[in-house]
């Protein structure tokens, strides 16, 4: 499998330059048995090469980062040309592995396998200090799962006959 790993906020903590154990202990699970490209927001290829080379992270095959200033767009734009360079050579992405779920969802959107790895410290939406919404009350969410646990025994697609 070709797997694209976002490396700030999934193998490096953006706010220490520290790595992320959960990250780095996925990281070198899956290069082990796939090939591993690496996503950076980061201009400074070899300032990115140290930072990985020091922490020890050098079985992936290639490190793809924004090809000049006027790439730097929207998180969601940059994550997005990214992806699309490894696809632009030729190469099929089974699996892109990104902390933010806006990113993920966009790439969800285009057809992209994705993963998000959401970090205890954002685990709960009030946790994130740009964090405004009201808690939903008991009543909304209990509505809610019985809504959508209605339209999964509803939903025909469950008995039909396979293809």
């Amino acid at each position: 499998m070709n797997i694209a790993l976002t490396i700030d906020g999934l193998l490096r903590n953006p706010e220490t330059d520290g790595v992320i154990p959960l990250g780095n202990a996925l990281y070198q699970a899956l290069a082990t048995q796939h090939t591993v490209y690496l996503l950076s927001d980061d201009l400074d290829l070899p300032r990115t090469h140290n930072w990985l080379r020091v922490n020890g992270l050098h079985r992936h095959t290639r490190v793809i980062q924004p090809r000049r200033p006027s790439d730097w767009r929207t998180d969601v734009q940059l994550r997005l040309d990214a992806v699309g360079y490894i696809t632009g050579t030729g190469t099929k992405v089974d699996l892109v592995l990104d902390p933010d779920p806006a990113i993920t969802a966009e790439l969800l959107a285009l057809g992209y396998p994705v993963a998000t790895l959401t970090l205890p410290h954002f685990a709960k939406p009030q946790w994130r200090p740009d964090y405004t919404q009201e808690p939903r009350p008991w009543d909304a969410l209990v509505d809610e799962v019985e809504t959508q646990a209605q339209a999964y025994a509803t939903d025909p697609r469950r008995n039909a006959e396979p293809l």
